[in-house]
């Protein structure tokens, strides 16, 4: 399957350390399909746990993950999305 190619990398203000062992330190999101939306609405729970789960897909993360994150760093997360619902020539450029 193909995905979109524009990616946005989040780097986390408190870096989580994952079952696996492994430390997050970043989070690759990548641009929402239309697809992802109708999951979404589809979805179970309040809003504020559908849009979690939404957010984990867009970034690979399980639904377990995204709950670990700080409430500043979910908010990057969130804020990057609503980058995304942007048409790409109004989008912030990133720098790398």
């Amino acid at each position: 399957m193909n995905f979109p190619a524009e990616t946005r990398v989040i780097k986390l203000y408190s870096p989580v350390s994952l079952e696996s062992g492994n430390l997050l330190e970043q989070v690759t999101m990548r641009e929402p399909l239309v697809r992802d939306r109708i999951v979404h609405s589809k979805d179970r729970g309040n809003e504020e746990e559908k849009e979690a789960r939404m957010i984990a897909l867009l970034c690979n993360l399980s639904e377990q993950e995204i709950w670990l994150l700080t409430a500043a760093d979910y908010a990057q997360l969130t804020d990057a999305f609503n980058v995304f619902m942007l048409p790409p020539e109004k989008r912030p450029k990133t720098t790398s």
